[in-house]
C-alpha cells in the first residue's frame, strides 16, 4: 500500500494542483453559469461532490472520527465560513458589482490571513514574509488592472459581500487548520460538503423556485463534470490536505496565482498575447512568493521542492 507523504514539495504540488483546477474552472464555469443559476448551480453541485465523497470515504474504508459533538459541532462553523458564506457571497456579489472589483478584492484573502493569524499568535510576521506578500499583492493588482476599480452606489452591495467572501475563508484557513490536522481528510471533507449542501441549498430555495432545468448537450454536459469533480472535490479536498500540512498564510498565499494561472491558460486556449504588463506582474508575484515562503531558505530550494513531490512512500 502506499501513501502520499506530507512533505513540502507535496503540499507545493497540491497547491499549485488547486490554482491550475480553479485557473480552468475561470474558463469552463461561464458555460454552466449561462445555463444555471449562480446559488442553484452551487447547490447542486456541492450536494452531488458530497455524494460522491461519501461513496470514496465507504469504498476506500477510511475510519471514521469518533462522533461525538467534538467532530460535528464545530464541523457547521467551519461549513459555515468555508462553503456557505464563501460562495453565497462570491456569487451574489459578482452580480451586484463589476468582475474587475471582484476580482481586486478577492485579492484580501491572503492579507486577511496574514493579519488573522498574527493577532491570534499562530504565525510570525517576519518583514521577509511581509515584504513577501506585499510583492505578490503588488503583482497582482498590476495584473488586475487596480486603476479600472470604481466605487459607486452600484456597487458597493456587491462589493461589501465580496469582502465578506474574502474574511469568511481567511477565518476558515487560520481557526480550521487544528481541526483539519486532527480528522480524516476524506471524512471531514464529506462531512463539510454534506453541512454546505444544506446551507446553499436553503439559500437557494427562491431560485429554485422559479428554475427550469436547460438542455444539457454534451459540451454543458462536460463543464458540468469538471466543475464537480475537479472544481469542487479536488480543489476542496486537496486545500483541505494542504491546510493540515501547512501554514494558514501559505494556502492563502497561492490564491495570488490564480490570475497567473488563468492568463497562461487564456495565452494557450484563446490565443491572448501576454504583454509587458503580464510579465512584470507574474515577476512581482514570484518574488513574492519566493520571500514568503520559505524565509529560511534560498530561493532555489524552494523550486527544487516542487522536484520531490510525487515520491511514494511505503506504509
Amino acid at each position: 500500500m502506499v501513501r502520499i507523504a506530507a512533505t513540502s514539495g507535496r503540499v507545493l504540488a497540491a497547491l499549485l494542483a488547486v490554482q491550475l483546477l480553479f485557473g480552468i474552472n475561470y474558463v469552463v464555469s461561464k458555460f454552466v453559469l449561462h445555463a444555471f443559476p449562480p446559488l442553484v448551480w452551487a447547490s447542486g453541485r456541492i450536494i452531488i461532490a458530497s455524494i460522491i465523497m461519501l461513496a470514496v470515504a465507504l469504498l476506500l474504508r477510511r475510519k471514521h472520527p469518533k462522533p461525538d459533538r467534538k467532530f460535528f459541532v464545530p464541523l457547521i462553523f467551519f461549513a459555515l465560513l468555508g462553503t456557505v458564506i464563501n460562495q453565497a457571497s462570491f456569487l451574489v456579489g459578482l452580480n451586484y458589482t463589476t468582475s474587475t472589483n471582484s476580482a481586486i478584492l478577492n485579492t484580501l484573502i491572503p492579507i486577511f490571513t496574514l493579519l488573522i493569524v498574527t493577532l491570534r499568535g499562530q504565525e510570525p510576521a517576519t518583514p521577509r514574509r511581509v515584504l513577501g506578500f506585499v510583492s505578490a499583492f503588488v503583482g497582482v493588482l498590476i495584473m488586475r488592472r487596480v486603476e479600472e476599480f470604481t466605487l459607486s452606489n452600484t456597487t458597493w452591495i456587491g462589493d461589501l459581500l465580496t469582502i465578506l467572501n474574502c474574511l469568511s475563508y481567511a477565518i476558515f484557513l487560520s481557526y480550521g487548520k487544528k481541526f483539519l490536522e486532527k480528522h480524516d481528510p476524506i471524512w471531514t471533507t464529506t462531512w463539510l460538503f454534506f453541512y454546505g449542501s444544506i446551507g446553499l441549498t436553503l439559500l437557494a430555495i427562491p431560485d429554485y423556485s422559479r428554475f427550469h432545468m436547460p438542455v444539457i448537450n454534451s459540451q454543458l454536459a462536460w463543464a458540468m463534470v469538471f466543475a464537480i469533480v475537479g472544481a469542487t472535490l479536488l480543489t476542496y479536498f486537496l486545500n483541505f490536505w494542504a491546510l493540515a500540512n501547512a501554514k494558514s498564510s501559505m494556502v492563502a498565499l497561492f490564491i495570488y496565482l490564480q490570475p497567473v494561472v488563468a492568463s497562461f491558460i487564456a495565452w494557450i486556449w484563446m490565443n491572448e498575447t501576454v504583454g509587458a504588463r503580464t510579465v512584470l506582474a507574474s515577476l512581482f508575484i514570484l518574488i513574492g512568493f519566493v520571500m514568503a515562503l520559505s524565509p529560511e531558505k534560498r530561493w532555489y530550494e524552494v523550486l527544487l521542492g516542487l522536484g520531490r513531490a510525487f515520491k511514494p512512500t511505503k506504509i
